[in-house]
C-alpha cells in the first residue's frame, strides 16, 4: 500500500499551531505524524487522499494558521518503515510502562514492558493520545474481562489490556497494514489471547464487551457511537481519544445522548481522552 506523506517546516509554528494542524490533518484521514530535523510530516493512504479536498482543506487552515509552505509526496510504504526503524527506539510512559522497539538499546525495566514494531500502523506510544489512554488503563480493572480495540494500530492498547489481565480481547482494524503489524506485534509480546480482525465496527454486532478502547477520530468517534454504547455491557466502560481538547463536548453530547454517563476527560497538548460508563 502506498502513502502520501505531508511535509512542512516546524520554524514559526509555535506548539500550539502545531497541534492544530494535527488536529486538522487527523479530521482529514491522515494517521501518523511526527517530527524531525525542523521538518513536520504527516502520513495518509494514498487512496484516501483528494488533491482538491486537501486544497480546500488547507485553504480553511490557513486562516488560522498562517500561509504554510508546505510539500505532498507519494511514497512507498517501504520508506515510511524505515524511517519508523530509524527513529523509533523506546519510550517511558511512566515509571510503570515501557514501550521499545525488538532492536532497542535500552536495557531499562518496567513493571509492563510492551514490544513493538510500528511499521505502518499508528501506536507507538510518541503520540498523547496512546500515552494518555496506556496511563488510563492502569487505573482500570481488567482482571478478566472482555475488551475491544476499535483501531487497534499497532495493537498496543489490547496488547496492554492482556498484560492486565483481561480475559479476551478482539483488535480491529480497517487498514490492512496495522491488522498486520498487530498480529506482529501481539507474537512479540508472546500474547494468545487477542483476536484481530481486518474490518470497521461490523465486527462489534451482537457482541459485547465490558471494556472498550477507541483510539480513532473525532468523527468516526461520532459516527459510531451508538454502536460503542450497544456492544458495552451494563457498567462497561469506554475510552475514547484521538481528538483535540476542543472537542470533548461534542464528543460527550453525543456519548451521552446514547445513554453513557460522562466519568472524565484528560489532556496533554490539546489531545484529550474523555472516559465514559454504560450504566
Amino acid at each position: 500500500m502506498e502513502y502520501c506523506e505531508f511535509q512542512t517546516a516546524t520554524r514559526g509554528l509555535s506548539e500550539e499551531k502545531k497541534d492544530m494542524l494535527t488536529a486538522i490533518l487527523s479530521d482529514f484521514g491522515f494517521e501518523s505524524f511526527y517530527e524531525e530535523n525542523g521538518l513536520y510530516n504527516a502520513y495518509i493512504q494514498q487512496n484516501s487522499f483528494t488533491e482538491t479536498a486537501f486544497q480546500t482543506t488547507m485553504s480553511d487552515a490557513e486562516r488560522f494558521l498562517g500561509k504554510l509552505q508546505f510539500s505532498i509526496a507519494e511514497i512507498p510504504s517501504t520508506n515510511w518503515n524505515q524511517t519508523w526503524e530509524n527513529t523509533f527506539d523506546s519510550i517511558r510512559i511512566s515509571d510503570e510502562i515501557l514501550i521499545k522497539t525488538s532492536t532497542s538499546n535500552n536495557t531499562d525495566t518496567a513493571k509492563h514492558t510492551i514490544v513493538i514494531n510500528p511499521r505502518m500502523a499508528f501506536g507507538s506510544g510518541t503520540h498523547e493520545t496512546t500515552s494518555l489512554i496506556l496511563q488510563a488503563m492502569k487505573d482500570i480493572d481488567f482482571d478478566g474481562k472482555t475488551v475491544a480495540d476499535c483501531g487497534c494500530g499497532t495493537g498496543i492498547l489490547a496488547i496492554f489490556a492482556s498484560m492486565l489481565g483481561a480475559k479476551n480481547i478482539i483488535a480491529f482494524d480497517y487498514d490492512k497494514c496495522s491488522v498486520d503489524n498487530s498480529i506482529e506485534n501481539i507474537e512479540l509480546n508472546n500474547i494468545h489471547n487477542i483476536s484481530v480482525f481486518h474490518s470497521s465496527f461490523e465486527i462489534m454486532e451482537n457482541k459485547k464487551f465490558d471494556i472498550i478502547l477507541a483510539n480513532i477520530t473525532r468523527n468516526i468517534l461520532v459516527e459510531n457511537i451508538k454502536q460503542l454504547t450497544k456492544s458495552l455491557n451494563p457498567d462497561g466502560i469506554l475510552i475514547a481519544s484521538g481528538f483535540y481538547s476542543d472537542d470533548i463536548e461534542i464528543i460527550r453530547k453525543n456519548a451521552e445522548s446514547t445513554g453513557l454517563t460522562f466519568v472524565g476527560s484528560q489532556t496533554k497538548n490539546n489531545w484529550s481522552i474523555t472516559t465514559f460508563i454504560h450504566k
